[in-house]
């Protein structure tokens, strides 16, 4: 081969071939990070989440067939003792809710922190304190889903549980609840819908669990006044407890105002 063609060969200037483009990602990145539009968690992801969380739910109950929701609980779905076969639906359902909640928890938590970036710093401590909350829920929902409910693990369940459960109420309820009644770019029924969706669980648990213990003497899972109200039964109000919170972060992410609500609005 001549010198000539050696350097011809490695000319910079000689057209490089053309690269083969890569076929764009169905799930960009910015999805996972919670960057995208509201719309796509709305309409995608948070539909998708409770779909494949209830199906879970539903499998794991068709193993049990004599679960009823006001006698027992929800873990007990999840209990290898008393759901032998359907179980490990449950521990599915909730380690895909714990995946699967990172994108909208933290579209929230960026929404939450623009809305509140001109406030005083008591204020925007909150948010950042309710985002950390809401990623402890987001371990409590892991817990849940690796350490079932057993005797043997029984306090690392109700740890697990407590994480989950607790983090993302008092996230709700003041953490990102409080902060909201300052953001002028929130409406009134906004903020009412809001706090009324995150504190109707709670004020329906305790006042029905305080009934119980006044009027039977009874607290928590115990039944042993068996003439009492289906609607007063501690496993019913955790079911309800766990729908209100549901729903209610996903109003959260549904009446929070984007940049273009607030160009339309101005």
């Amino acid at each position: 081969m001549s010198d000539s063609l050696i350097v011809s060969l490695h000319s910079p200037h000689l057209p490089l071939p053309p690269s083969t483009p890569r076929p764009p990602s169905p799930l960009p990145p910015a999805t996972l990070r919670g960057e995208a539009a509201k719309r796509l968690y709305l309409a995608l992801w948070l539909p998708l989440l409770s779909a494949l969380w209830a199906g879970c739910f539903l499998l794991a109950a068709r193993f049990y067939p004599s679960y009823r929701i006001p006698n027992h609980d929800i873990s007990d779905l999840g209990d290898p003792g008393m759901n032998r076969h359907g179980w490990w639906f449950w521990s599915l359902g909730m380690g895909l809710a714990a995946l699967l909640s990172i994108p909208p928890i933290a579209y929230a938590s960026r929404r939450m922190h623009e809305l509140t970036l001109t406030h005083p710093d008591g204020g925007r401590r909150l948010v950042s304190m309710g985002t950390i909350s809401m990623r402890c829920a987001l371990f409590g929902l892991a817990g849940l889903a690796l350490v079932p409910q057993s005797h043997h693990l029984d306090a690392l369940h109700i740890v697990s549980g407590v994480f989950a459960m607790g983090g993302a109420y008092i996230t709700l309820l003041y953490f990102w609840g409080a902060p909201l009644f300052t953001v002028r770019e929130m409406s009134p029924t906004r903020r009412a819908l809001i706090t009324v969706s995150a504190w109707w669980g709670v004020a329906g648990f305790l006042g029905t669990q305080a009934y119980r213990f006044l009027a039977y003497g009874e607290v928590g899972h115990d039944w042993k006044h068996h003439g009492e109200s289906i609607l007063l039964r501690f496993s019913l109000w955790e079911w309800l407890l766990f729908a209100a919170v549901t729903t209610s972060f996903a109003l959260l992410i549904a009446l929070l105002p984007e940049r273009q609500d607030l160009r339309a609005d101005n």
